[in-house]
């Protein structure tokens, strides 16, 4: 991913806005929401706090004349598919960026991206993502498919059963709420090694004095600092206890509501690590926006003219694979018809044009994001039904140059930054 970008991290109760210097991600600058007060009993957010939100991504677009990509989760994923587009569409007018609502399971692949590229294969690992009102939980396993574990409940959740966590000290017991916590955990038979706790909490654990030691489980600057969890666990009662919110809330001047949430963080990550018989914890301040910046988009489909651009679509799928990605559609590309009015290509033999349209139409429903290949702007007819599809089922439409149509223009896409290689 280019150098020059900036990446607005959208979640359930904060936007963080990060910077790639130097191939360093960057905190820029952070802003609370808590968007889950804003919700009604639909689902929808509430006029007041989208405008808001809007507001605030196109200020950090216009004070930062960078490529700018934004990625959203949490609260966003649930709420009715009509408003994801309103909000899609309307970022896309003020911003010309693309809000983009990522999955549940892309959400876990950034992480385990984000969290975990340099443990050691050997060992077993178990990687806490907690939001504000969801808690994912995977675990890695030496030559097993790792377990992945999502739980309806977040920071949001803690703080409206507990009210009394928010006092200036808490009126309710670090027990109380852990006990809580744990009854709502799964069961999962597997033992880890260690937690990796993400979310900023190796920044907030240096700023609350967490007794805080040299990392020896693996060598990542990202991760260079554990604790164990009965050092966490002692430090957790400090805060609830004796530690007051604002004396918190000062750690932190430039976003001191993020500190709201500090003692409920805290509380879940220590009820998961004793639910599971963890002992040690590696503080992160990794999170998915770490994990996109290794690899943006996973699944992909390409639409394009085979009769008359075949050679360049094959150009583009060599070059997304050769970043990592899984291309959906075409997977074949040796045409047996070349140059023909509906090019198929060998091993499709017996296939009808509808038949081979609705397998490219299921491709990018189970895709990340649809790219349109299209050399000197020109888009065919089949692009333009494969791209109104991908819209109406709020996926990520990219264009490998400006399309000539006016119209593509003004509807919501990025761009794949592809440039040919001279022969």
């Amino acid at each position: 991913m280019s150098q020059n970008i900036q990446i607005i991290d959208v979640g359930s109760s904060t936007v963080k806005c990060y910077r790639i210097e130097a191939g360093n991600i960057l905190l820029s600058e952070q802003r609370s929401f808590h968007f889950k007060k804003y919700a009604n009993a639909d689902g929808l957010l509430s006029d007041e706090i989208i405008n808001e939100l809007l507001t605030y991504i196109t200020e950090l677009v216009e004070k930062n004349v960078i490529n700018t990509k934004i990625i959203a989760t949490g609260i966003f994923r649930k709420i009715p598919a009509d408003q994801q587009q309103f909000i899609i569409d309307t970022c896309f007018v003020k911003t010309k960026c693309y809000f983009n609502i990522i999955s549940h399971e892309m959400e876990g692949q950034y992480l385990n991206k984000a969290l975990s590229a340099m443990c050691p294969t050997d060992h077993t690992v178990l990687l806490l993502n907690i939001g504000g009102g969801s808690t994912e939980i995977i675990i890695k396993q030496n030559n097993k498919p790792d377990v992945t574990v999502n739980v309806e409940l977040g920071v949001g959740n803690i703080i409206e059963k507990f009210p009394g966590v928010n006092e200036e000290t808490s009126t309710t017991s670090l027990d109380t709420v852990t006990e809580y916590i744990k009854t709502l955990l799964p069961k999962i038979d597997s033992i880890a090694d260690y937690a990796i706790y993400n979310g900023g909490e190796l920044h907030y654990m240096k700023l609350a004095e967490y007794n805080l030691a040299k990392n020896v489980s693996f060598t990542d600057s990202d991760h260079p600092l554990e604790i164990s969890l009965k050092d966490f666990s002692q430090k957790n009662f400090e805060i609830f206890n004796s530690i007051s919110l604002t004396s918190l809330e000062e750690l932190m001047p430039n976003d001191p509501k993020w500190m709201h949430g500090a003692r409920a963080c805290s509380a879940i990550a220590q009820a998961v690590c004793e639910k599971y018989s963890v002992t040690k914890i590696i503080p992160s301040d990794s999170n998915t926006v770490h994990g996109y910046v290794r690899l943006p988009l996973r699944n992909v489909t390409l639409s394009g003219s085979y009769r008359k651009h075949l050679d360049y679509i094959i150009d583009i799928k060599t070059y997304v694979e050769k970043l990592g990605m899984t291309v959906l559609s075409p997977v074949l590309t040796s045409p047996k018809n070349p140059g023909e009015t509906f090019v198929i290509f060998h091993g499709e033999e017996g296939l009808s044009p509808l038949a081979l349209e609705r397998k490219q139409l299921v491709a990018i429903k189970h895709s990340d994001a649809l790219i349109v290949c299209c050399p000197g702007g020109y888009v065919g007819a089949s692009a333009l039904i494969e791209i109104g599809y991908a819209l109406a089922h709020n996926k990520l439409v990219l264009y490998t140059e400006t399309p000539d149509e006016f119209m593509l223009n003004t509807l919501p896409h990025e761009f794949l930054g592809y440039k040919k290689q001279p022969s």
